[in-house]
């Protein structure tokens, strides 16, 4: 172990230094800055601030034989720099936000700043706002709006001046839950300040109808063009995915589509990324690098005999890359994509290939100081990870074709790899070229799956189990169909008649990648879905990674590594992976009881840990039309998050939409132990249809009996309604609100009251059966209608805190004033999941503390 400590912390030797790249100690100091001051938790309280500082000291000790004081203060400057770096989530006066009452109606005016997005159940429209209406006046302000118009119309196009009339408008606001996606900060990216909608087409009215600028004109009327062309050669599924796949429009596909591409692990091929700007750029360089070197031959020979025809062809690769980056829009994906390309390239014009890695640092640099928030997004995490671990594959690479003893015979796999074969197997020959095809992208796909593993983890929480093997065949061929799509719909905006022909090989390539990916998407196990580790596996995940590439850089360059070495490593790996199987065992769940009342919009769920470690779900709330998958995009992010893979118990309350869509997600998700039912009278439509889907899960159906304590634990569940001998008329297709069941929880001294959306009827009734009903907290009856939580109640249950479950701006006002003033009155502490976010009710079954998440 001692030689390999010295190798690394003590000076570095002068091939040690040149592998460092000059600006990555500089990266690593403001990337330190930006952490202390975007994601100042890690494990710990700025712990990853202080460990990227630390690294940044590291290598620039390694970079270089002594550190000049000039280096150190502009490591120091550039950290200083990141952590005080400017918050643009400030917004100037002017800007609408502050002009505006949410929820309530109004008109704007401005202009289309973009072509209107067309979803299969609305349409939105991105406004630059210039005026609002006020109670008072009109005032000029500025901002961005995006607005949804739900039924069909004409549409109107980027330039037009227009008036929204009734708009209501909002903040665009995250579910408040631990685990949940950050929508607000998606939006802010993308320049979006508010979000409104208005159900009448007649709403909007064209005012004026402007030319764009030319730089905003052009590329929208070129981008039109070319998918009209798009779409007369590729029509129906095949055009759609190639929209996708092509210009980064994935909203025409269909959801099928879609998930396919998900659970394979090819939806990187329907987003532009630096993969198909690559694609683009290689294609045309090895089109145009014959005819270079022609033209430079015949004109001039002593430049081409010195090598200068691939400068030359890297230059004009920029003119398709910046065209292609035109055509695609200013997304921020594509714009990120585009500066790693063109440094790549301008590496090769300026004589720098073999610094290709600090010209991809150098991007990333830039992307950075433009864009701070990106080091926050998992786009470009993925992209920076995918790429940094292919360059570093490669250098490890050719540092393992260094050794001299494997030039005395057979060359080893590894110089095999970078194409240095025997004779045997000619550079010019098909079978040669195919295997070196074949291997590198074998190489590639693994590269890449390995190192963004931890990002697809942590954001996702889904992994495709077949990604790496797809990718192997897929990646290469849309490396043809991309550049080679894009071509002959460039012929076509030209002549239709042209590009038929060129055209149909491309077809028929398409409609293997409709074809493949959904056929493989119906195993089983195409993906799985993983809960999130806790923080630190990251840390082993990574150092496991690296250690491996220079332990088989030591075994390739025939130097020992040590018996200790090989022990800490495989000790590692089985932390590493002990982790990922068990997660929530690494979480370190507490060994109290936590309710969690879900912020999930208007609607309702709730999920109970129990001391003994068991879990159950009451209700997945659920959307109108299931407009948004409740239960897979907010359920399941939060129960992950909390490193749950399976759950124990669930229970619906009854069948009403907001109480119980998302439980068929969940039940998706996750293994079900057992369902918690009323029994055979009580079930309607609704509830036969999950119950059913249940029983097809292997889930127990278990009946609960009024008044009989359900034990789990310390703790107990006892039904108090609806009575076993009501039923649902034989038509009914739902179980209604005074049919909810309603649950007490006692864990020692503590107590809690579940009530579903039952009203004053059945209140009434409990009052009458349990006068001594009294609870330490209450889950507000029906998100807190004024039709419920009656004054005898309330005081019958004399709870210490009130919990509503209701969503942000509900058009049924839930909370009712009239009930927040009931409870109140009675000094009872409220809290709401449309103001508080996740509340979490803490009990040791003595105390209890309550939790919420306002600043999520």
């Amino acid at each position: 172990m001692k030689p390999f400590v010295k190798k690394w912390f003590e000076n570095a030797s002068i091939h040690d230094r040149a592998r460092v790249p000059p600006i990555l100690p500089f990266l690593l100091a403001f990337i330190a800055g930006l952490l202390g001051n975007v994601a100042k938790f890690f494990i710990a309280p700025y712990l990853a601030c202080v460990f990227i500082l630390i690294l940044a000291i590291f290598f620039l000790n390694r970079s270089t034989n002594n550190i000049s004081p000039n280096k150190t203060a502009i490591l120091v400057l550039l950290f200083v720099f990141g952590l005080l770096y400017p918050n643009k989530s400030s917004l100037p006066l002017d800007n609408i936000v502050h002009h505006i009452k949410e929820g309530k109606t109004t008109s704007v005016e401005g202009k289309l700043y973009s072509s209107p997005q067309v979803l299969e159940d609305r349409t939105f429209y991105f406004l630059d706002v210039e005026s609002v209406e006020t109670e008072t006046s009109t005032k000029k302000i500025s901002g961005r709006a995006r607005i949804a118009i739900y039924k069909p119309h004409d549409l109107l196009q980027a330039g037009d001046k227009v008036r929204f009339e009734k708009v209501r408008l909002k903040i665009p606001r995250n579910f408040k839950n631990p685990g949940r996606f950050d929508y607000a900060s998606y939006l802010s990216s993308k320049g979006i300040h508010l979000i409104g909608n208005v159900s009448d087409p007649e709403s909007l009215i064209r005012l004026e109808q402007f030319d764009l600028p030319f730089y905003y004109a052009f590329p929208q009327q070129l981008r039109e063009r070319m998918l009209a062309s798009l779409s007369q050669l590729f029509p129906e599924d095949e055009g759609k995915l190639l929209q996708a796949m092509v210009f980064g429009m994935k909203d025409s596909l269909s959801p099928e589509i879609k998930e396919a591409y998900i659970a394979t692990g090819l939806a990187h091929l329907t987003a532009v990324s630096g993969l198909h700007i690559g694609f683009v750029a290689s294609a045309f360089y090895f089109l145009i690098m014959p005819l270079v070197f022609y033209m430079l031959y015949r004109f001039k020979p002593d430049s081409a005999r010195a090598g200068h025809s691939g400068k030359w062809t890297a230059f004009l690769c920029l003119i398709p890359v910046l065209l292609y980056m035109v055509v695609v829009g200013a997304k921020v994906s594509s714009l990120r994509a585009g500066i790693m390309i063109s440094a790549f390239l301008i590496a090769i014009i300026i004589n720098r290939q073999n610094s290709l890695f600090n010209a991809f640092l150098s991007a990333a640099f830039f992307i950075l100081l433009w864009k701070p928030e990106s080091l926050i997004d998992p786009g470009f995490q993925l992209s920076f990870l995918a790429v940094a671990g292919i360059l570093w594959v490669i250098q490890l690479l050719k540092e393992m074709g260094d050794d001299p003893l494997s030039k005395l015979g057979e060359p080893p796999w590894h110089q095999k790899l970078l194409g240095k074969e025997l004779h045997s197997l000619e550079s010019g020959s098909i079978k040669s070229r195919l295997k070196k095809i074949f291997i590198g992208s074998a190489l590639i796909s693994f590269t890449v799956t390995f190192a963004t593993l931890p990002i697809l983890l942590f954001n996702f929480n889904r992994i495709s189990i077949v990604g790496a093997f797809l990718n192997l065949f897929l990646v290469p061929l849309a490396a043809l169909l991309i550049p080679g799509v894009l071509l002959v719909t460039c012929i076509g905006v030209v002549s239709q008649s042209l590009a038929m022909l060129p055209a149909i090989p491309f077809l028929y390539l398409t409609k293997l990648f409709l074809i493949i990916p959904q056929f493989v998407a119906e195993f089983p196990w195409a993906s799985i879905y993983l809960a999130t580790p806790p923080a630190i596996w990251i840390v082993f995940y990574f150092a496991l990674l690296l250690s491996a590439g220079y332990a088989l850089l030591h075994k390739a360059l025939h130097k020992e590594i040590s018996t200790f070495f090989k022990a800490v490593w495989v000790a590692t790996a089985a932390i590493t992976l002990a982790i990922l199987i068990w997660p929530r065992t690494f979480h370190l769940p507490p060994k109290e009881l936590t309710v969690s009342v879900l912020d999930i919009g208007q609607g309702e769920s709730i999920f109970i840990e129990f001391p003994n470690g068991k879990t159950l779900i009451m209700d997945g709330g659920g959307f109108y039309k299931n407009s948004l998958d409740v239960g897979k995009v907010v359920i399941a992010p939060f129960l992950w998050s909390r490193g749950i893979d399976r759950i124990d118990y669930m229970v619906a309350t009854h069948s009403d939409n907001d109480h119980i869509r998302g439980l068929d997600s969940v039940l998706d998700l996750f293994p079900v132990k057992t369902f918690l039912t009323f029994g055979d009278n009580i079930t309607g439509y609704r509830m036969k249809r999950l119950y059913a889907k249940a029983k097809e899960k292997n889930v127990q159906l278990v009946s609960l009996k009024r008044d009989q304590a359900f034990k789990i634990g310390e703790t107990q569940l006892i039904p108090l309604h609806p009575d076993p001998n009501e039923s649902l008329e034989e038509n009914d297709r739902r179980v209604n609100n005074d049919l909810s069941l309603v649950l007490r929880l006692d864990y020692q001294k503590f107590s809690m009251l579940f009530t579903g959306d039952i009203g004053n009827k059945v209140e009434e009734k409990l009052v009458n059966l349990y006068p001594e009903l009294k609870v330490d907290v209450l889950k507000s009856p029906h998100h807190g209608s004024r039709f419920s939580n009656s004054e005898p109640f309330i005081k019958t249950t004399r709870p210490d805190a009130v919990v509503f479950s209701s969503g942000y701006l509900n058009r049924m006002k839930h909370p009712h004033p009239e009930t927040l003033d009931r409870y109140k009155n009675n000094g009872v502490e409220i809290y709401r999941t449309d103001l508080n976010g996740a509340v979490q009710i803490i009990s040791n079954g003595q105390k209890y503390s309550i939790r919420t998440h306002e600043g999520l």
